[in-house]
């Protein structure tokens, strides 16, 4: 048996009697798991306030862009008249003489700006035509020989062989023969409008109201012609572009009257169409002995296969309450539109998210602002919204 040793048990004994716990930790992980820990509190604090609050969507106090539908109008004063056009009657001629040869056109036909009216025989304004470009050549011609002959005479006075009176003799001739060479292209210029003048074509869109000749009449000054026509008068067209109602009004009703008004035509033939006119012209004279005024409708929409000039038409003149609204508009709360820089904008809710859209506003009115464009009526409107909305963001009504 070995012998102890002097200073006690062998240290290898006394460390397999020690009793080692598996589950302890070792010292060097514990500070790492007090952080983690103290990370995990912090985290689950951070979600507990993220529902609480940023979770949430946004309440925001709202309103609603108002449609304010137009009040209809109401009959105010009526009057009796005649349909008439923009430009009255236009009577379309020629500056010319001669033959009609060619005239595709009837009483009540729809023309087209453009439109060939009637054909003049040319044949001998061509020759005019074809005489005055020979002309020119003489012309040319004559002057190029003009000026070759002062040439050789401002020679020939240089050496004293001429005298003074023979160069300006020369001079003057190539002068001469300039100006005739002038005339001849203003000849041409002059029968070119003559054959032009041959087609007549209509200035406007319109309607053949009237024909003064007809195809194969001669036009010369003095002929016969239809009454009411002048001596080289083709047609009578009416402008159907700008339809129109005339009418008198007695001066005690013609303040009620202004211009732009709405009103409403219908025609004695036609007692069932009615058509949506405008006041665009009220007179500057009154008629004394009448004790009226005239004044003239727009037609809007005008159908021409029915509406035709000097057709009797009575007249309907529309006004709305004081105050309505002619058109539907749309009105919006005067703080709810946000002015950035040259643009103005306001924010709605659109599927639970804040949208920042660009409008055009209008008048201010007493109900609130218009909106001419970028709103259709209906929107949630956020009023005073926070300047760090963003657009997208989640907001909800606030409860009222």
């Amino acid at each position: 048996m070995a012998s102890e040793s002097p200073r006690g048990p062998n240290i290898r004994e006394l460390e397999s009697l020690r009793i080692v716990r598996k589950d302890q930790p070792s010292r060097s992980l514990i500070p790492y798991m007090i952080v983690a820990a103290v990370a995990g509190a912090l985290a689950f604090a951070g979600y507990e306030i993220y529902l609480h609050t940023l979770g949430r969507p946004l309440e925001v106090e709202t309103s609603t862009a108002m449609l304010i539908a137009a009040e209809q109008p109401r009959p105010l004063l009526t009057g009796s008249g005649y349909v008439v056009t923009r430009d009255k009657y236009i009577t379309v001629g020629t500056k010319i003489l001669g033959q009609i040869i060619e005239e595709p056109i009837e009483e009540g036909r729809h023309v087209k700006k453009g439109d060939l009216l009637a054909r003049i025989d040319d044949r001998d304004y061509q020759a005019q035509l074809r005489q005055s470009f020979a002309d020119r050549q003489l012309a040319a011609a004559n002057l190029e020989l003009a000026e070759a002959k002062v040439l050789r005479q401002r020679e020939l006075f240089r050496q004293h062989v001429i005298s003074q009176d023979q160069l300006d003799v020369a001079e003057n001739a190539s002068s001469v023969a300039r100006a005739n060479l002038n005339r001849a292209a203003a000849e041409i210029a002059y029968a070119r409008f003559n054959v032009s003048q041959c087609k007549i074509i209509s200035p406007i869109n319109g309607v053949v109201l009237k024909k003064y000749r007809e195809q194969g009449d001669t036009i010369n000054y003095g002929g016969d012609i239809e009454p009411g026509g002048g001596s080289t008068d083709i047609v009578q067209l009416a402008d159907t572009d700008d339809m129109r109602v005339e009418a008198d009004i007695s001066e005690n009703d013609i303040a009620k009257v202004v211009m732009g008004m709405p009103a409403t035509v219908v025609l004695d033939a036609y007692p069932d169409r009615n058509f949506d006119a405008r006041v665009v012209k009220i007179y500057p004279e009154a008629d004394r002995q009448k004790g009226t005024l005239k004044i003239e409708v727009k037609i809007l929409k005008p159908n021409l296969a029915i509406v035709r000039p000097e057709m009797s038409a009575k007249i309907t003149f529309m006004a709305a309450a004081a105050g309505s609204p002619q058109q539907p508009i749309i009105v919006i709360p005067k703080n709810t539109a946000i002015r950035n820089g040259p643009g103005t904008f306001v924010w709605i809710i659109r599927d639970g998210l804040a949208r920042r859209v660009p409008i055009m506003t209008g008048r201010e009115l007493e109900s609130g602002l218009e909106v001419r464009s970028g709103l259709a009526g209906g929107e949630t409107i956020i009023v005073t919204p926070p300047d760090s909305l963003l657009d997208g963001e989640p907001v909800a009504r606030k409860a009222s």
